[in-house]
C-alpha cells in the first residue's frame, strides 16, 4: 500500500494552536501519542460535548490530520476532535495494527479505548457521541475498531480504505454501527473493485458485509451530488434502506484521494460530521477493556466482560474454558480467532483457563454481565 498524500488546506490561527495540545498515554508499556482540541470557550462543567477520534493513513501522522478541518466545525458544532499516532511497522511507516500485511503489532483497539476513558474523565465528554473516522489505512483500522468497540461507537466514517479480509470474516457485532464509506472509483492505492490487494477486501466486498451486518432490506437512494468544481470528479451518494444506517458516497474517477472544499465538491470532513450528528449510542458501557495479563505473551478483556471477549496473541493459544464457583465447566472453545463470543455464558464469576498449544494451563477471573 502506497504512502497517502493528499493536498490540505491549512487552517490554523493563533488561537486554535492554543486550543491545540499534544498529549501522551501509556498503553501496555508502550507510550503513545495523540493531539486534542477543545472547542472555543469550551467549559466541560456546562458542556458535554461529541467525541470524533480521527486515524491517518500509512506513513501520515496525527499532526497532520489536525489541519483537514475539524477543528474549525468542532468549534460551532460543538465537539472534540483528537488525532491519534500510529507507530512503525516492519518497513519503518506509521501504521495501525488493523489486520494487514503492513500493521503494526501494538494494541491500537486498547489505544483507542483508552483515549475515550481519558477524554471522559477530563472532559466529561458524552459516551453515547463517541465516533470514529480515519483515511486509507486509517480506514481499515476503524473497520477494526468497530468490530471490538461496537459497544462505544455511536458511527464511523471511512475514506479510502476497505475492511481488512481478517474484519470482514470476523465482523459480526452484537450492536450493528451506522457507517458511511468514501471511496474513489479509480483508486490506485485501496482499489475500488477488480484486483483486492493480499489482506484487503474490495468495496463492493466491504459494502455486501455492511449490508448484511446492518440489516439492508433490498433497495437504496441514489443522490447525485452538485458538480460545481471542475475536477474530473463526479459523486453519487448511495443510500442503503438498512436497519442500521449505511451509505457510500462514490466518487466516480477519483483516485485515492481525501474531498477539499477548495477543489472538490465538497468537504470531507463536513459530510463525516454531517453523518456523525445524527446518530447516538442507545447503551455505551462506561469503560470496555480494561485488559488482565496471565503473562507477558498472553491477554484479554475486557474484564467485566459482555457477550465478548477479546484475546490478545492467540496464535499461542489452544482452547479457552470458563468454570463457575463450583468449578463446573459452562463454556470451552477452541481459540481460532482473536474474538470469541461468549454471549452464551450466563452473568456471574468465572475462572477463565486457557490452555496454549503445548499444554501449559493459565488462570484468572473473569466477570461476565
Amino acid at each position: 500500500m502506497k504512502q497517502l498524500i493528499v493536498v490540505l488546506t491549512l487552517f490554523v490561527s493563533i488561537n486554535n494552536f492554543a486550543q491545540q495540545t499534544f498529549e501522551t498515554i501509556e498503553i501496555e508499556g508502550n507510550t503513545r501519542q495523540y493531539y486534542k482540541y477543545l472547542p472555543t470557550n469550551f467549559d466541560s462543567n456546562t458542556e458535554s460535548v461529541p467525541l470524533v477520534i480521527v486515524l491517518h493513513g500509512l506513513g501520515g501522522t496525527a499532526l497532520q490530520m489536525t489541519s483537514i478541518g475539524f477543528n474549525q466545525i468542532g468549534d460551532t458544532a460543538r465537539f472534540i476532535p483528537v488525532y491519534l499516532q500510529g507507530v512503525l511497522n516492519s518497513q519503518n511507516q506509521t501504521a495501525w495494527n488493523n489486520g494487514t500485511l503492513l500493521s503494526s503489532t501494538v494494541n491500537d483497539v486498547l489505544f483507542i479505548s483508552k483515549v475515550i476513558d481519558e477524554i471522559k474523565t477530563l472532559h466529561n465528554i458524552d459516551l453515547t457521541r463517541v465516533y470514529i473516522t480515519g483515511i486509507s489505512m486509517g480506514a481499515i483500522m476503524t473497520y477494526k475498531a468497530i468490530r471490538h468497540l461496537d459497544d462505544r461507537i455511536a458511527a464511523v466514517s471511512c475514506h479510502i480504505g476497505t475492511m481488512s479480509t481478517q474484519e470482514i470474516t470476523g465482523y459480526n457485532p452484537n450492536n450493528p454501527i451506522p457507517v458511511q464509506h468514501v471511496h474513489g472509483t479509480a483508486d490506485g492505492t485501496v482499489p475500488y473493485d477488480g484486483t483486492a490487494l493480499t489482506s484487503l477486501s474490495l468495496v463492493p466486498e466491504t459494502i455486501d458485509k455492511l449490508k448484511q451486518v446492518n440489516g439492508w432490506n433490498g433497495d437504496s437512494t441514489i443522490t447525485n451530488i452538485p458538480d460545481t468544481k471542475a475536477d474530473g470528479i463526479t459523486i453519487e451518494k448511495i443510500e442503503y434502506n438498512c436497519t442500521t444506517p449505511l451509505e457510500l458516497w462514490k466518487m466516480n474517477g477519483a483516485d485515492h484521494i481525501y474531498l477539499i472544499p477548495s477543489i472538490n465538491d465538497t468537504s470531507a470532513a463536513f459530510i463525516t460530521w454531517y453523518w456523525f450528528n445524527q446518530f447516538s449510542h442507545p447503551n455505551p458501557v462506561t469503560a470496555n477493556i480494561n485488559g488482565v495479563d496471565l503473562d507477558s505473551k498472553i491477554r484479554f478483556y475486557p474484564n467485566p466482560a459482555q457477550n465478548k471477549l477479546f484475546i490478545k496473541n492467540y496464535y499461542n493459544l489452544n482452547s479457552i474454558s470458563l468454570f463457575n464457583m463450583n468449578g463446573q465447566k459452562v463454556f470451552e472453545n477452541q481459540i481460532t480467532d482473536e474474538l470469541m463470543d461468549i454471549s452464551s455464558v450466563p452473568n456471574g464469576i468465572y475462572v477463565i483457563q486457557f490452555t496454549t498449544l503445548d499444554g501449559k494451563i493459565f488462570q484468572d477471573k473473569l466477570v461476565v454481565q
